[in-house]
């Protein structure tokens, strides 16, 4: 295939019947049913949601209204497959203070045929995936993992379980995580010897072949490429690629193997996933993930206008499952007949009782209630019984919002913004040299959420302690670090080419950062901006507010940014900022009454008062990491750190008299503006997906000038 032959490539949104078009179904084909379940994110209970046509439902999701839809649909079609693609294991109060094992035995009973690790499914650490997800049963949990899980010693499902015990290295018959009952897939993940810097074999299997109905599906896994991006912690002793180069490899050698269709999981993102399939026509159905976007309507690539096609699809988050039926011709293994459906998991699905008794038991410990206990996440490096300890039920109110909130815009949301405000507010309430024009907070684009239902839609617009943690679902510290203006103006510029670079396989990362109360950012998506967007400025203008008015950001002056330091990384890197100086934390004060963990640990006091407040200095600032020594890891961070969540309880409730509620007129979008953009069009100046349309938060042709794009380029 050559760039002439790109005009034969074409997005096709289709019904199912135009595809019959191109060939009949006959008297031998067959047809499938494939089922997609994306993102996870450690949902085990129904929340609210925004569904399709912008519904708002207060009771979807959830894994036992999955697990409902997917009996349903094995009624309908006994041939099938359950694939499960992306972040799973991650994203929930409950996920962070398990290692992600409170959602295994739900998944474990799915009966789940195929699964690829999203890149948050990474997040708790070698030692936890490797014991999960690989067969390995001699890999030994570390003391801040055995920390985190010390709880449930003797719990239902884990009577044998040993990991309260302080000191060395446990043997994994002692103390271990549940490991997955289905099969992992990934062609691009490899072993890695830190010390030696030599990359081994792969992981995992590069595929499966499964006969349904008699017809041969291969089942290739292509995981996350951004976790070297991520947490030094997550990704030791992993390499990543992006799977470009392996994945015809492997797809020959699914088909030597006896392979009609080709699915692939992806965990790229939909901007990669549709551009590979562009350039592999070997691929008939790619399953992406990561994005979190929602094909309300299948993307179908023609590759020669002779029916010759590949179907990609994104399921969203729990609030959905995919249903992808597929008729494939007994003569030539052809696609002939397709039809998708995003299944909504809405308020009329009933839970399935089997697996709801499963979360009940799973969550008891965490809601009001008396079986509900304090709770300790052991932090990378800690010692054995410190970290990040909550002791208030997840369905704790502790704040409230006006408008309706959740993560799905690319350049700015409201949630992030209130986010910012409350670490800013808190820090300058500690420092009293911080003011508006000498200090800013950032938060990273992340995708994870759950809809909070405002009052002004009617809704009671409760925020729960549960919902804290689904915005911020991972063990990070409250850092403050100076920074000269310049270094982080060009750390903005660089996720904005993240987020919208022409070039598929240069988009990376999740959506743009949220931004303080102080800031305005005017950008540029086209290729007519001051500076061109191929020399790779799209910030036309950056101001800090004093509270005299606006201002341009001055390069050369140092701001001190308020935001999330994960535990393990150099000490010079803030909230993924690089070039960090002056680093220091905010430390609270334990609450003095009320409950306490197995360790005898309190949650932080955050009511208010600056004397349960210091700023400290790093624990260790040099040589944080190094793979021939042992801890891996030195701790950074102080014992009693300021959480994210901390920071956000003292802002909602406690920390300000009558605490801040989240409103429309103090959080609502407009931190960022696109230039020259429709004050009508609700995507705000962010252009119309090319593949997917405006169902699409990111457009996968990003933003700027085509000839910056890369076309479907030889094989």
């Amino acid at each position: 295939m050559n760039l002439k032959a790109l005009s034969t490539y074409s997005c096709l949104i289709l019904s199912h019947a135009l595809i019959l078009a191109a060939g009949s179904v006959g008297a031998t084909d067959k047809t499938i049913t494939l089922m997609q379940l994306s993102d996870v994110h450690g949902h085990i209970t129904p929340h609210a949601s925004v569904l399709k046509d912008d519904v708002l439902d207060p009771d979807s999701g959830g894994v036992a209204k999955l697990a409902t839809l997917i009996r349903q649909v094995r009624a309908d079609n006994p041939d099938n497959l359950l694939l499960v693609v992306g972040d799973t294991t991650h994203g929930s109060a409950e996920m962070l203070f398990t290692l992600g094992d409170a959602i295994m035995p739900m998944m474990n009973a799915l009966e789940v045929d195929a699964f690829l690790p999203g890149n948050w499914d990474f997040g708790w650490g070698p030692r936890v995936y490797r014991q999960r997800f690989t067969p390995d049963t001699t890999i030994e949990l570390s003391p801040n993992n055995r920390t985190t899980i010390a709880w449930m010693d003797g719990r239902p499902g884990r009577e044998g379980q040993r990991c309260n015990q302080p000191g060395g290295p446990r043997p994994w018959s002692d103390c271990h995580v549940t490991k997955a009952n289905f099969p992992t897939v990934a062609i691009n993940l490899y072993d890695y010897d830190e010390a030696s810097r030599i990359q081994g074999a792969r992981v995992h299997e590069p595929y499966i072949i499964k006969d349904i109905g008699g017809v041969k599906v291969a089942v290739l896994g292509i995981t996350s490429d951004s976790v070297p991006h991520q947490a030094q912690a997550f990704n030791t002793g992993f390499r990543f690629t992006m799977g470009f180069t392996e994945l015809p490899t492997d797809i020959a050698a699914a088909r030597a193997d006896g392979a009609e269709l080709v699915v692939v999981l992806s965990e790229l993102g939909l901007t990669k996933s549709v551009q590979m399939v562009r350039e592999f026509p070997g691929i008939d159905v790619m399953f992406s993930a990561h994005s979190h976007e929602q094909t309300l309507e299948a993307i179908v690539i023609d590759h020669d206008g002779e029916g010759d096609i590949s179907i990609v699809t994104e399921a969203g988050e729990d609030d959905f499952l995919g249903r992808l039926d597929i008729t494939v011709a007994g003569d030539s293994g052809r696609i002939v007949d397709w039809e998708w459906d995003l299944i909504e998991a809405n308020g009329e699905v009933a839970e399935d009782p089997a697996i709801k008794a499963l979360v009940d038991r799973e969550r008891k410990t965490f809601v009001s209630g008396p079986d509900f206990e304090c709770h300790t996440f052991g932090t990378n490096s800690f010692p054995f019984g410190k970290g990040h300890t909550l002791c208030e039920p997840l369905d704790y109110v502790v704040g409230h919002s006006d408008p309706t909130i959740s993560r799905f815009n690319a350049l700015e949301a409201i949630v992030n913004n209130a986010n910012v405000d409350a670490f800013l507010e808190l820090a300058q309430f500690i420092d009293s040299d911080l003011d508006d024009g000498n200090s800013l907070s950032t938060t990273n684009g992340f995708r994870f959420d759950v809809t909070i239902l405002g009052s002004d839609d009617g809704f009671s617009g409760d925020i729960t302690i549960g919902d804290l943690y689904s915005y911020y679902p991972m063990g990070a510290a409250l850092a403050l670090a100076d920074f000269s203006g310049g270094r982080l103006i060009d750390h903005w510029e660089d996720v904005l080419g993240n987020v919208f670079d022409p070039n598929p396989y240069r988009q990376s990362g999740g959506w743009f950062l949220g931004f303080t109360r102080n800031m305005h950012f005017d950008i540029q998506l086209e290729d007519n901006a001051r500076n061109s967007l191929s020399g790779g400025k799209r910030i036309e203008r950056v101001t800090i507010d004093d509270g005299s008015g606006p201002t341009d950001m001055d390069r050369s002056k140092v701001f001190t940014l308020a935001s999330c330091y994960p535990h393990g990384n150099p000490i010079d890197e803030v909230c993924r900022t690089s070039g960090a100086f002056n680093v220091r934390f905010v430390a609270g004060t334990q609450e003095t009454t009320g409950p306490t963990d197995v360790f005898g640990n309190r949650q932080l006091d955050m009511s208010g008062s600056a004397d349960t407040f210091s700023i400290v200095a790093p624990v260790n600032s040099e040589n944080i990491f190094d793979p021939t020594r042992t801890p891996v890891l030195l701790k950074v961070a102080p014992d009693n750190f300021v959480h994210p969540i901390d920071a956000l309880r003292w802002y909602l409730q406690e920390g300000v008299t009558g605490g801040n509620k989240v409103t429309s007129a103090t959080h609502g979008l407009g931190r960022v503006e696109v230039v020259g953009a429709d004050p009508a069009d609700n995507r705000r100046g962010v252009p119309v997906s090319e593949f997917g349309g405006k169902g699409i938060v990111q457009p996968t042709q990003g933003a700027g000038s085509r000839w910056l794009k890369r076309g479907v380029l030889p094989q």
